[in-house]
């Protein structure tokens, strides 16, 4: 009797590089940012995440930096002590994508912005996130802290009615990166009007010079009557916001085609980053007007160059970039719960070291919890139309659970 060989198994397969594509595609895709007016520049997202980046570096090594034992000092420390510089260029970007529609409007003909449809937008797309994740903190912080709930209500209302700088001339006690929010809120609340004041003039110099004049006399008078200040408003960021407009204006006018010298942008875009961190380490009189300038320049390279726009279009430096908002929301609080962790694994007492552990162990936990919140909460709320389609679905729900429970009408 012949006995015949056993048919081969055939090995499992084996991810080819194109499954592996469509992977990270499908990924990015669940993760991207919506946009309601159809503009999409992929830079901007770009510097959102330099922002991020820089911001979430700062509140890291402030971390390491309170643990006992750990002694400060190192390039890399000497770069994380200045990430808070990475909420003024938030302001920047804001300026810039606000100012967009009204520089259009006023300067290049086109579609009327409409304040009604323009605060709505505003409303339904940053506060249920806002909201939720303020009040999942509040009896975070009342249990982490000792602080008895009614003690924090207080300033949980202030926090949700963006005035807690105002009221308590302090950060947010329930999560205190919520202070430049209020100063966000702040400048939404009159960027049309600071706008039709900026675009009015059909002189691009008169423009333009008014701007850098008006944000200079703000860097002036913030220097002057504001130093001392404690609590903080939109008087102390107004610049950063005034500079998102020019640039708003030069992107709707000027820049309307690709620059003919784009090596030139890019040697800029490199040499700003060194004069960035010169200008941080500057007297404050020194920074107060150099750190402006060089953020102007960083911005018209990043829009204008290629090896810039290439650098900051990378499809996951975008991704996390539009995620920014969850981040900047959720990334105190969990540095402060991961950091524990770490900690109890005997974190070295170089900074550096200690710095680096850190971010390898906390970041990437971190950043899967607010890819999940934005999935979740933050990119739904990016569809203008999600009130009417959460309505719609109410009301169904309503009538199909009236209809189970209404009895059947007798013949």
């Amino acid at each position: 009797m012949t006995v015949s060989a056993p048919a081969a198994v055939p090995a499992p397969p084996h991810p080819s590089a194109a499954d592996e594509r469509g992977w990270r595609q499908r990924l990015l895709a669940r993760l991207s940012r919506r946009t309601s007016s159809g503009r999409f520049i992929p830079e901007i997202d770009g510097l959102r995440f330099v922002s991020i980046a820089l911001v979430v570096l700062y509140h890291m090594a402030g971390y390491v930096a309170g643990r006992p034992g750990v002694s400060t000092g190192g390039p890399l420390f000497g770069v994380a002590i200045h990430g808070h510089y990475g909420v003024p260029i938030f302001f920047v970007i804001s300026g810039f994508v606000l100012g967009l529609p009204f520089a259009s409007q006023h300067l290049s003909a086109g579609r009327q912005v409409r304040l009604r449809p323009y605060f709505l937008r505003r409303l339904t797309r940053l506060e249920p996130p806002y909201v939720l994740a303020m009040l999942a903190l509040f009896p975070a912080v009342a249990v982490m802290t000792g602080t008895p709930p009614s003690q924090l209500l207080p300033h949980l209302l202030a926090s949700l009615a963006y005035v807690h700088n105002l009221v308590y001339a302090q950060p947010s006690a329930i999560n205190s990166v919520a202070w430049s929010l209020e100063i966000e809120v702040q400048f939404y609340v009159l960027a049309p009007l600071l706008a039709a004041a900026a675009f009015r003039w059909r002189s691009a110099p008169l423009r333009r010079w008014g701007l850098l004049a008006v944000s200079a006399a703000a860097i002036v008078a913030q220097l002057t009557l504001l130093e001392g200040t404690r609590f903080v408003t939109l008087a102390s960021f107004i610049q950063f916001f005034l500079l998102g407009f020019l640039l708003a204006d030069l992107y709707t006018t000027d820049w309307t085609r690709p620059p003919t010298r784009s090596g030139a942008w890019d040697a800029l875009w490199l040499a700003c980053w060194p004069a960035m961190w010169l200008a941080w380490e500057a007297p404050p009189a020194v920074t107060a007007f150099a750190f402006p300038a060089v953020v102007l320049a960083v911005f018209a390279a990043s829009l204008r160059g290629r090896l810039s726009r290439a650098a900051l279009s990378n499809p996951w430096v975008v991704t996390i970039g539009g995620m920014c908002y969850t981040i900047y929301l959720l990334h105190y609080p969990l540095i402060s719960l991961l950091g524990r962790g770490v900690a109890a694994l005997g974190a070295p007492a170089n900074t550096t070291l200690s710095l680096l552990l850190h971010c390898a162990l906390v970041i990437p936990p971190l950043l899967v919890v607010c890819a999940v919140y934005f999935a979740l909460v933050e990119r739904p709320c990016m569809d203008p139309a999600w009130p009417t389609h959460l309505r719609t679905w109410l009301a169904a729900r309503f009538r199909s659970t009236r209809t189970m429970v209404e009895p059947a009408t007798p013949a």
